[in-house]
């Protein structure tokens, strides 16, 4: 490694360019750690998203998840936090974070984050390793990040665009079993559509400027009310799409409920009073994913032809006879 007249590690171009021609976020995740890898391959290396649950009524609970890792002992991406977690008086606490002592060195930097604006790369090192050149690669690092984001998401709400749910959701129905490992406690799904009810009649009453309005602090709520590990989607026009990570169905219901009531709540300027319609099911491999979606809408149809501002899951309906089940078959119909 090159040093400069300061002794600092000069950062070569070759691992510059292996981070700025990344075309995606995971590879480019995938890229920033091998570079500093392979610089310094005896330390450990962990990439997280810092994250909050808002799950439990007005309470924001730290939940960072860990995303990307280099870890020589194991295999890392099934550790929750960079080391086990403990009530040790000793324990270093650092941003959230509790370490137990060791004798190598932790060293925090802030990243941009895909989901959340703020992440953490935590090395742990025997040496310390040079901030200049951890810096300069972070500078590329995170413009590339920022780029990709915007690319993947909605330009009036900042939510995923259609392009992104697209790519998202097949990519992780595709490797649905590789989420849950048979040594893991297995992760639970649910997918959800969302209608903002009657949104035609604000465009009418109001203009398109008035509409927008309403669409960004409707996404401005889901924001707030779904957690940081959800993914929130633009679907088209007035219609949203959540999918719920490690939740049942009941607690599904409860939260989509909470944030029908969010939205009723809400003060809208003009309108004042604007109210959503939700269909859900639950999201697994089991069957198609053209089905898990029709299935959603379905139970989102429901809801709008009784009565509207309601949430509906299809399984309740299913077991209540209130609709008939189906499959669609990959090939019969286009997925989206």
């Amino acid at each position: 490694m090159e040093l400069d007249n300061n002794n600092t590690i000069k950062c070569p171009v070759k691992d510059l360019l292996s981070l700025i021609r990344q075309d995606n976020i995971e590879q480019l995740r995938e890229a920033l750690l091998n570079v500093i890898d392979k610089s310094h391959p005896e330390g450990e290396i962990y990439l997280y998203e810092q994250g909050y649950s808002l799950y439990e009524a007005n309470k924001r609970t730290f939940s960072p998840k860990l995303i990307a890792c280099r870890n020589k002992s194991e295999n890392c991406l099934k550790k929750s936090q960079v080391m086990q977690l403990s009530s040790d008086s000793e324990s270093i606490q650092f941003d959230g974070f509790k370490y137990l002592p060791t004798d190598d060195y932790v060293q925090v930097f802030t990243v941009e984050s895909e989901r959340s604006n703020r992440g953490l790369l935590i090395t742990i090192n025997k040496e310390i390793i040079d901030e200049h050149y951890v810096y300069t690669l972070l500078s590329a690092y995170n413009h590339q990040v920022y780029l990709l984001r915007n690319k993947d998401t909605d330009s009036l709400t900042g939510l995923y665009n259609r392009q992104s749910f697209d790519s998202r959701l097949e990519k992780l129905h595709a490797n649905f079993d590789q989420e849950n490992r048979a040594d893991d406690e297995p992760s639970q799904f649910c997918f959800a559509l969302l209608d903002i009810d009657f949104f035609k009649n604000v465009n009418d009453k109001y203009g398109h400027v008035y509409g927008d309005e309403v669409l960004l602090l409707f996404s401005n709520l889901m924001k707030k009310t779904f957690r940081d590990i959800d993914m929130l989607f633009r679907y088209g026009g007035e219609e949203f799409a959540v999918l719920l990570h490690d939740i049942t169905l009941e607690q599904a219901d409860s939260v989509l409920n909470r944030f029908r009531k969010n939205v009723e709540d809400f003060n809208f300027p003009m309108e004042n009073k604007v109210t959503t319609s939700t269909g859900f099911c639950a999201f697994n491999n089991k069957i198609p994913l053209s089905s898990i979606v029709e299935r959603a809408d379905k139970a989102l149809y429901y809801s709008k032809e009784h009565g509207r501002n309601m949430v509906r899951g299809f399984e309740y309906l299913l077991d209540k006879n209130e609709i008939e089940d189906f499959i669609i078959e990959e090939g019969d119909i286009e997925l989206f």
